[in-house]
């Protein structure tokens, strides 16, 4: 019987490619080939003889050998764990390589050339064709895994892949229509959309000419479809800047009478784009005779179709809708408000500031003034800036008032019936606040605010109005207004107009505005206005990207500590959102480097803004950096984590963030609550386990009168920020539909600054977005009706409100009784009883029958204790009614029933599991970001489609009172009496069943001159 050979060592084979004839040379390197996974330390000995072989005009071995050699040298390579050059060799080895078994060699050969393909295609180098060929069977065999194929397509920036595959796709049979054109998958288009806006995975930047050509294939792919997806078509309009042909698009939908879909783009203009977008957008229609105006000879009909969308396009009744919805489902409990005030003296300006910003982020753009109305007294202790800070609580708590806003702050505006130049500047403020992102509602006030001659407190408050109401425009005009005072060179108006310069020109990155800015920060002795001034140019390359690299690297190697200090925030927003790798690494440098501590603060928060989309590795990438013995560096990581991961309630940022509340620092403590309230916003006890715990830490903190002040300054906050807007709130950097959220991106952005100067905290209420929603009909009516979650009540049910105490009367204890008492009672008791004596005193004994059984001598009844009774289960599902809360998770689960009257034109939701706390599913929900939902949906004001609308229907009435239909300017309020009480009574009666429907008057703060 022939006994099976063994190889034991790899030294004939090798010996046998020296020899001189040629068959002997292919034979050794067959049977190397077969050994190498064992042997491969061994040939690795002979690897340049293998190489020399291996060469295309080598003579040792026939030419189709050649490509034998070049397959094992690869191999070696592999083993060895050079990729490189095990790359390099297996394209050279072609065939024999295409031929080589699935496993991990090959996987991670294919890999390797992936990834060459991707590097050479941005370095703009040619591919070879081996390894086109090598990538072309990968697009081949992908076909079934549509994004897979769709994302290597992009990497590689093939538009003409990207568009192959599109059209080879078919959408689900659920989503086919009786057209006779195809349907095709358009979530493919929406995952490449997706990437794009993402920043791609952080780990490249693609080129814009590249993205201003892709932007223009997806328009024209999402239009081949019968029915197009408008919410990603109204994002790329947004993006490639495309106001003409956003505009286009409306006037055909309107000429054509789909009003509906022409309604919902304009909402979602409104939501996304900036004011020099929606501006360009009504001028193209006004060009195309579809304006609001009415042509000669025509009334003015206010129901027309062009003048519905122009409201919607200005913001108008997105505005109106939401002021209803939070001033409606208002939930702010007024007991914590309460506790905060009577915890902190408020003869500390401190204080005094924590409880005005606790107080407007908890009733932001909601109008209720009732904390302040109760509390005038507290008010008129106000000093100094602490005025100017509370006067602005108004433009927060009133937020969205375009037609009330200029009335509610009249009274303390320059040469109002309030004189005192820090509440009129902080009426200024206020107004820029209210009408942010209309500043036709507020712009000449402010400008003669900012006149030259005014108090610069006066100018301080105005500058800031403007920057804020005037964001994103471009105004060549009111940036040389403001850059004039600027130049005034006084501390307190330069540092206001540095930020508002900088808002104004927000992502513009204008050179001229670059050039003036650092120029004058070199001049200027003032640390303030230089500060101020580096945020501004960090504003100006917002979302610049690598077009910010050289103005980033000049600001780095800055002597000035104030100048590195802005370069920071230059990172942060120019890379917002990308998740670079190259911008991260440098943020990481400097937060562990820099001899300065607010600089090393600044690039770890900054870390929050360039990986918010990915949030869940924000925890892992500061993780040392909380346990840093540094406390700045701790206080950024803390922000950094508040801002990525704002709304999440991701756990794993709570878990490292709890032991931060007991930091030995004040300020760590204090980023810790801001930073936790930031995380749990609108989440529920059910979604989070720690919400309650948390909330309570917030209470103690601020009743603990031994805790430092900056402690509880923050924990004030915290409990402002986590029930904001009446806990109906939520804080995101990125829209719905994908885009940057530009007022929330530059909202905490100002917010941080509350480091060096508190009033810009109010900056916050920027970033505040409510969440709702909000179907109407085609004449943007509110109808009732009922939409279904597909959820159990308490995984989205508002927190309960806090329960006052109630202090226990003291009791009589009842007297112990021995054991051995009970049972000699009980037998002199029983003994009696056989005798035939009556004890009618004895009736209230312990008898002996509740005494058996008892081993302890204790009575049966006392051991037992009544079942409870069990609680009834949860329902699966729930109803919701229309203007109601719903949460961005909550989102997925609605749904509105099909055999209903009203049809929504987009997809809301649908039936979908929601993790709740202790499931797995929760553990796993945040980390399955690549499990996205590439679905349209529609955002939080919903177009419906009556199906009946011959039929009466029934519609939820909006308050009058907070949007009057008389938009001209009310007559001057009656002025408040000596006790600070407004002497209007229809004003008290605005919170009262059955209040008078005139508009609210204005009360008076009883400040002290």
């Amino acid at each position: 019987m022939p006994v099976a050979t063994v190889t034991t060592s790899a030294a004939g084979s090798l010996h046998l490619l020296e020899d001189e004839d040629q068959d002997v040379r292919v034979y050794a390197l067959n049977h190397l080939l077969a050994i190498v996974p064992q042997f491969w330390a061994e040939i690795s000995d002979k690897l340049s003889l293998i190489e020399r072989l291996a060469d295309e005009l080598a003579p040792e071995l026939p030419p189709d050998s050649r490509d034998k050699a070049a397959l094992l040298v690869s191999k070696v390579y592999f083993y060895i764990g050079e990729l490189d050059e095990a790359v390099e060799f297996a394209l050279r080895a072609h065939h024999y390589f295409e031929r080589e078994p699935e496993g991990e060699y090959k996987e991670t050969i294919i890999s390797g050339c992936l990834d060459r393909a991707i590097r050479e295609t941005e370095w703009g180098k040619p591919l070879d064709p081996k390894l086109q060929s090598v990538v072309d069977r990968v697009l081949r065999s992908g076909g079934e895994n549509g994004k897979l194929v769709m994302g290597l397509a992009l990497s590689l920036r093939r538009l003409d892949l990207v568009e192959m595959i599109f059209l080879s796709s078919r959408a689900s049979s659920s989503g086919a229509t009786s057209s006779s054109r195809p349907l095709h998958d358009e979530t493919l288009l929406r995952y490449v959309l997706h990437e794009v806006l993402s920043g791609h995975g952080g780990s490249q930047e693609l080129p814009k000419a590249f993205v201003t050509e892709l932007f223009t294939l997806l328009l024209r792919l999402f239009n081949l479809n019968p029915k197009p997806d408008y919410n990603s078509i109204t994002a790329l309009w947004v993006q490639s800047d495309s106001s003409d042909a956003c505009g286009e698009a409306l006037a055909n939908l309107l000429k054509d009478g789909q009003v509906l879909e022409a309604y919902q783009i304009g909402f979602d203009v409104a939501e996304v784009a900036t004011q020099a977008f929606v501006e360009a957008v009504r001028s193209r229609l006004q060009a195309a005779g579809l304006g609001p105006d009415p042509k000669e000879g025509e009334e003015e009909d206010l129901e027309a179709p062009q003048v519905i969308l122009n409201d919607i396009l200005r913001g108008v009744k997105s505005a109106e809708l939401f002021l209803n919805f939070l001033s409606k489902n208002n939930k702010t409990d007024m007991s914590i408000l309460k506790v905060t005030k009577d915890s902190l003296e408020d003869r500390y300006s401190i204080y005094h500031s924590a409880i005005t910003f606790t107080n407007a982020f908890a009733n932001c753009g909601t109008t209720s003034d009732k904390f302040l109305r109760e509390n005038l007294d507290w008010l008129g202790r106000a000093s100094n800036w602490a005025k100017f800070s509370t006067t602005a609580a108004l433009g927060v708590i009133h937020r969205g008032s375009w037609v009330n806003g200029l009335r509610v702050v009249k009274p303390y505006l320059p040469g109002g019936a309030s004189p005192n130049l820090y509440s009129e500047a902080g009426a200024l403020f206020a107004l820029g606040l209210i009408y942010a992102g209309r500043r036709e509602g507020c712009e000449d006030e402010l400008k003669r605010g900012l006149a030259e001659g005014n108090d610069p407190i006066v100018q301080h408050g105005a500058a800031l109005g403007l920057g804020v109401s005037a964001l994103a425009t471009a105004d060549e005009e009111l940036y040389e207004e403001i850059r004039s005072a600027l130049f005034q060179d006084n501390a307190t108006t330069g540092e206001a107009a540095g930020y508002a310069m900088g808002l104004i020109m927000l992502g513009t990155e204008s050179e001229k505005a670059l050039e003036e800015m650092t120029a004058y920060a070199r001049e200027t002795q003032h640390e303030k206005i230089i500060r101020s001034l580096a945020i501004g140019r960090a504003f100006v390359m917002y979302g610049a990207k690598e077009r910010a690299s050289k103005l980033i690297a000049a600001l780095s190697d800055e002597k000035d500590a104030i100048m590195r200090y802005g370069g920071m925030f230059m990172i942060a927003l120019a890379y917002v959102g990308t998740g670079d790798n190259a911008a991260t690494k440098l943020l990481l440098h400097y937060a562990v480097s820099d001899v300065n501590d607010d600089v090393r603060r600044a690039a770890v928060t900054g870390l929050g803004f360039v990986l918010f989309r990915n949030y869940t590795q924000v925890p892992r990438v500061v993780q040392l950096l909380a346990e840093s013995y540094n406390p700045h560096v701790r206080h950024g990581a803390t922000i950094a984590l508040g801002i990525s991961c704002a709304g999440t309630g991701w756990e794993t940022a709570v878990d490292l963030l709890e032991p931060l509340t007991k930091d030995p620092v004040d300020f760590v403590r204090q980023g810790a609550f801001i930073a936790l309230a930031m995380i749990l916003m609108q989440q529920s006890e059910a979604q989070s386990s720690k919400v309650a715990s948390i909330r309570q830490i917030f209470s103690k903190v601020v009743s603990n009168k031994r805790e430092d002040p900056m402690a509880r300054f923050g924990a004030s906050l915290a409990q402002g920020i986590i029930d904001a807007g009446g806990r109906n709130m939520n804080l995101s950097l990125a829209t719905r539909a994908g885009t940057l959220n530009m007022n929330a991106i530059v909202g905490l952005t100002l917010f941080v600054q509350f480091w060096y100067w508190f009033p810009l905290a109010h900056g916050l209420g920027l970033a505040l977005s409510p969440t709702a929603i909000i179907a109407v009909d085609e004449k943007l009516r509110v109808p009732k009706l009922d939409f279904t979650c597909h959820a159990k009540p308490s995984t989205f049910a508002y927190p309960s409100e806090v329960k006052k105490e109630v202090e226990k009367k003291e009791t009589k204890a009842k007297p112990a009784m021995l054991s051995t008492t009970a049972k000699a009672r009980a037998r002199e008791k029983t003994k009696k009883e056989e005798k035939g004596e009556s004890m009618e005193t004895d009736e209230k004994d312990v008898s002996a029958d509740k005494l058996e059984g008892s081993s302890s001598g204790v009575p049966n009844g006392t051991q037992s204790t009544p079942a409870k009774p069990r609680k009834p289960a949860e329902p699966s599902s729930f109803t919701i009614g229309n203007m109601t809360r719903v949460t961005p998770v909550q989102q997925s689960t609605i749904s509105l029933p099909e055999t209903g009257r009203y049809v929504p034109i987009r997809a809301i939701g649908g039936p979908s599991e929601v993790p709740t706390r202790g499931s797995k599913k929760l553990q796993n929900s945040h980390a399955a970001s690549s499990k996205r939902d590439y679905s349209a949906k529609s955002g939080s004001i919903v177009l419906l489609r009556d199906t009946k609308p011959e039929e009466d229907g029934s519609y939820i009435e909006l308050d009058k009172n907070l949007w009057p239909d008389v938009q001209s300017e009310p007559e001057e309020a009656p002025m408040p009496q000596e006790s600070g009480l407004p002497v209007d009574a229809s004003v008290v009666g605005r919170d009262l069943p059955g209040g008078e429907a005139e508009p609210p008057a204005p009360f008076e703060y009883p400040f002290d001159d």
